[in-house]
């Protein structure tokens, strides 16, 4: 078992295609991402650090994403926003 601090977040699946292309996008930008599906929501972890960009997201849309609507699907985190402006969201463990 692993002693490496995980951050991450739940992602309600009420979301559709946004959250796939959330899920695209993260896996995308963080190579070492784990997902676990809870049917009604995805755990979505990472070692340290994860970030999600949103020119990513628009990527995997196919049209312009306003990161903010994250807040509307995110049901919980786990870690420390370190940064949260228009274009990325950071989680990180500062531990």
């Amino acid at each position: 078992m692993s002693n490496e601090a995980y951050v991450g977040m739940d992602l309600d699946k009420n979301g559709g295609l946004l959250i796939d292309a959330i899920l695209e996008a993260l896996r995308e930008d963080n190579p070492r991402i784990e997902t676990v599906d809870f049917n009604i929501y995805v755990k979505v972890k990472s070692p340290r650090e994860m970030v999600l960009k949103r020119e990513t997201v628009e990527e995997k849309l196919g049209r312009d994403w306003d990161i903010n609507e994250l807040q509307v699907y995110m049901s919980s985190y786990f870690g420390f926003i370190e940064e949260w402006d228009d274009d990325h969201l950071l989680i990180r463990w500062n531990g």
